[in-house]
């Protein structure tokens, strides 16, 4: 049996606060095959982002892997210092960003930029220039040429994170991580990112570590997926198995947050999970959801369960995993809403509306007769 990509074995994660270790991963493990898509989804604040970064070796100043091990590509990542660590970064890891715009610097051509991903690999500004084109090009920017000119300000989200893709996969990584790359995207713009990656991985085998809090991008684009809660994996299988049988309260929980078609918010909210994430560095005893789960008693507060399997491939971490299903819905309230005036003035009208702009002798229109 191969190496897999990835593999990550009881890591945890502490930050230094005010004197004192604050533990924000606890024993997480998991394993990425190679040319595997793996999901890591859960709510803001429980981890998620901290794995990513501690994988890079980009956790800050504050934060430390207090135990635990990663290893990429057979080698572990946690020994690597100077020059080795900088090649582990250029050559074997890359890492997609949530915001585009800010992973981009402001001062400098998107060409610059696109073309130092390959200078670090020892390509001549010669061979940089073209081969920046040559990337914009396969994640389908129509006009390579004219975006290298541009600055990141004068692109859309859209195509600011097509040109941070292109310069992830520069250098054919072993290791692609993908940190919620389609929030602030619309939904078009959305499917069309998620389907570039898709093919792109197919065409270069690459691993991918996706991360999101959008299960529905989850089912989509990963084989399997990993529920991370308080920086304690809580549930792990197959992406299928686990969104249509899932063996945890808070998997239960998270797919009853989704909004359901035909349902409008004047008529009902969505389902929600009551409480709140424990604090930075809370010392928890026993299962780390007890605190919001309506099955927890006193098994759950003082013993924190194993991970245990449920089926094929399918492991969860709860003393009651057989009835997750079954958990009591936390109804929210109904919320009377003023009725909408249908026969009221608009607030705004548009009538035939054309904006065009001007760029180096060429017109580009916008809108027309909007």
């Amino acid at each position: 049996m191969s190496e897999p990509t990835l593999r990550v074995e009881g890591l945890d994660v502490v930050y230094r606060v005010r004197g004192y270790d604050r533990q924000v991963l606890r024993g997480v493990s998991f394993e990425v095959g190679r040319g595997e898509s793996y999901g890591l989804v859960g709510e803001s604040g429980c981890g998620k982002s901290t794995v990513a970064l501690s994988i890079v070796r980009y956790l800050p100043r504050n934060g430390r892997v207090s135990a635990g091990s990663i290893r990429v590509a057979g080698a572990d990542v946690l020994g690597y210092r100077g020059a080795t660590l900088r090649a582990y970064r250029a050559r074997t890891v890359s890492m997609v960003y949530q915001n585009p715009g800010a992973a981009l610097n402001p001062s400098l051509r998107v060409g610059e930029q696109v073309a130092e991903a390959f200078t670090v690999l020892g390509a001549s500004a010669q061979e940089a220039g073209e081969r920046a084109r040559a990337a914009l090009a396969r994640v389908q920017i129509a006009d390579p040429e004219s975006v290298l000119r541009r600055y990141p300000h004068q692109l859309s989200g859209g195509m600011q994170q097509r040109v941070v893709i292109a310069m992830a996969l520069a250098k054919d990584p072993a290791l692609l991580i993908l940190d919620e790359p389609t929030t602030g995207l619309d939904a078009t713009v959305e499917a069309e990112v998620l389907d570039l990656v898709a093919s792109l991985q197919d065409e270069l085998h690459t691993s991918v570590l996706f991360i999101s809090h959008n299960l529905g991008v989850i089912s989509k684009m990963c084989g399997r997926v990993g529920v991370l809660y308080a920086g304690r994996l809580v549930e792990e299988g197959p992406v299928e198995e686990v969104l249509q049988d899932p063996r945890h309260p808070y998997t239960v929980g998270l797919l009853r947050c989704i909004p359901r078609g035909g349902v409008r918010k004047d008529q009902g909210g969505l389902n929600t999970i009551p409480g709140f994430l424990p604090g930075l560095g809370a010392e928890i005893p026993g299962c780390v959801f007890s605190d919001r789960c309506a099955f927890a008693d006193e098994r759950c507060r003082t013993e924190e369960p194993p991970l245990v399997s449920v089926g094929s491939g399918h492991a969860s971490r709860c003393w009651y995993h057989e009835r997750a299903r079954d958990l009591p819905r936390a109804e929210p309230a109904e919320l009377e809403l003023p009725a909408v005036r249908r026969d009221a003035r608009p607030l705004v009208e548009l009538e035939a509306l054309t904006k065009t702009f001007k760029q180096r002798g060429h017109e580009v229109r916008a809108l027309e007769e909007v």
